[in-house]
């Protein structure tokens, strides 16, 4: 049995190629969930109860998750269309551009040949706060 050198795997991985209209509807599909993310952030935000004396620049800065919010879902509704217009035959190296995000799970989530991963919402376990 012949085996296969992490060069090899690389360089396959070096080109195989990603569908251009599917990568722009996957970022469609990431920056609704983010927007999403961010409107929870905003009612979570509005359920604490600050102080009385809480300083107005500090209302207005938490103001901007909105504009955040809507921001996302402007962009995700404009790269879904974007993605459906397209021409299909349009195709990048897919390593070069995904080897360039920080998180893995984003790179998979926008690879068009890979499965989504969605992470719903848990009510239970531990709490962090920054």
């Amino acid at each position: 049995m012949i085996g296969i050198s992490p060069e090899m795997v690389s360089h396959a991985l070096e080109h195989r190629d990603l569908p251009l209209d599917a990568l722009a509807g996957r970022i469609g599909d990431e920056l609704d969930t983010l927007a999403r993310l961010s409107a929870e952030v905003q009612r979570a935000l509005s359920m604490c109860h600050f102080a009385e004396h809480t300083d107005i620049e500090a209302i207005r800065g938490l103001q901007g998750i909105d504009r955040i919010t809507q921001a996302l879902e402007d962009l995700g509704r404009l790269m879904a269309a974007v993605s459906t217009e397209m021409p299909q035959d349009v195709k990048l190296h897919a390593v070069p551009i995904l080897s360039r995000l920080r998180l893995h799970e984003l790179a998979q989530n926008l690879d068009p040949s890979a499965e989504r991963v969605v992470h719903e919402e848990e009510d239970t376990g531990e709490i962090q706060w920054f």
